[in-house]
């Protein structure tokens, strides 16, 4: 069995621990406490570390997926395929096809403001039907990674819907390109027993309010002494963890249609976050996007204007971007020329299939 820790290069490794220990530094030089205060190593890291799959290795304890929906037009790059039968390949083809044209048959006016926008797509995603995940099954998605100073490539990945079976994960920068990805929520030693914000499952998410103020309050309130071990639990520093839950969820974990629709409104909400009426994934396709910061990140979770369905992922370094406006919210705008010593930092995903499968390997079913 592939050690998890191994996904993780060492550049990106390096990468991340220096953002990390940079806002640490900060926190500890803004707040109160003695100037001999050192911050111990977390227990978990912090919630931006969580942004992009490559730092799968940096959160062992959390089974990771990547969600999302067919999305029919969307060419995949050369890549490894999915070792999917032929035949449940094209079934999930023809299911894709034919969601994505009943769906977008009937397109409705598109509103002008940015949180209009959302909110109409939250309410179109909230609509569906739910797929009827059952235990014993995995969430499936296929997508495409760009950036974070990898090549562009495709990753499938085959995930536990309770948590309590391995999974798999299908991508050509891992190791020797097949990862098995242990349960989570394994009676193996060690293991944890119950899933949570900072063990998050397709089950425990189901689980959540499909009210957005109701889910709000929960991400605001839920405890979080194990999410950052040994540092002040300032209010930014909180809504940026509810954040990261957040994109947890929509890029890691995935939630069903009421759920989703709910998260989608509920991160809006989160103080520092703004709305972006249009903004792209790694498959060009275009769609509105809650943007907030995780650390050092500005980060865009990208939704259809119309079906609400979850798009992909777009990472921007802060310090390759202009300065934020003078309303605080988190910058927009392409990294600077030269940031990052020249390799500057971006990172962008687009889902192009998903769904629930029977078994690893398997196809979404129809």
């Amino acid at each position: 069995m592939s050690n998890p820790h191994e996904t993780l290069s060492a550049d990106r490794r390096r990468f991340l621990r220096e953002h990390l220990m940079s806002e640490i530094a900060m926190d500890a030089k803004a707040s109160k406490a003695s100037k001999a205060w050192k911050a111990p190593r977390p227990r978990r890291k912090l919630v931006w570390l969580v942004a992009s799959p490559l730092a799968v290795g940096a959160l062992a304890a959390v089974t990771l997926a990547v969600p999302g929906r067919s999305h029919d037009g969307a060419a995949a790059p050369a890549g490894p395929a999915a070792p999917a039968s032929s035949a449940s390949a094209s079934a999930s083809a023809t299911v894709s096809a034919s969601a994505s044209a009943t769906v977008s048959a009937t397109p409705l006016p598109e509103p002008a403001d940015p949180a209009a926008l959302l909110g109409r797509a939250a309410k179109a995603v909230a609509s569906r039907p739910a797929p009827g995940a059952g235990n014993s099954q995995f969430v499936y998605s296929r997508e495409i990674q760009d950036g974070a100073r990898q090549s562009r490539h495709e990753r499938s990945s085959w995930f536990s819907v309770d948590g309590r079976s391995e999974g798999l994960i299908v991508d050509p920068t891992m190791g020797d390109g097949r990862t098995t990805w242990p349960a989570t929520l394994s009676e193996r030693p060690g293991a944890h027993r119950t899933a949570g914000f900072d063990v998050p499952t397709y089950e425990f998410v189901s689980r959540l309010p499909t009210d957005p103020q109701q889910l709000l309050q929960q991400l605001l309130s839920a405890d979080r002494s194990t999410s950052v071990a040994g540092m002040p639990m300032t209010p930014k520093l909180r809504n940026q963890i509810a954040f990261g839950d957040v994109q947890m969820i929509f890029q890691n974990i995935s939630a069903p249609p009421a759920v989703a629709g709910a998260l989608m409104e509920a991160a809006a909400k989160i103080p520092g976050t703004s709305v972006v009426a249009d903004e792209t994934d790694a498959a060009a396709r275009h769609g509105v996007a809650v943007v907030g910061t995780n650390g050092t990140m500005r980060v865009s979770l990208i939704f259809d204007k119309d079906t609400g369905a979850f798009l992909g992922v777009r990472e921007v370094l802060l310090s390759d971007l202009p300065p934020a406006g003078p309303d605080g919210l988190p910058p927009t705008g392409t990294p600077s020329p030269g940031a990052g010593g020249g390799k500057g930092f971006e990172y962008v995903t687009a889902v192009l299939e998903s769904g629930i499968a029977d078994r690893v390997g398997d196809g979404p079913r129809g």
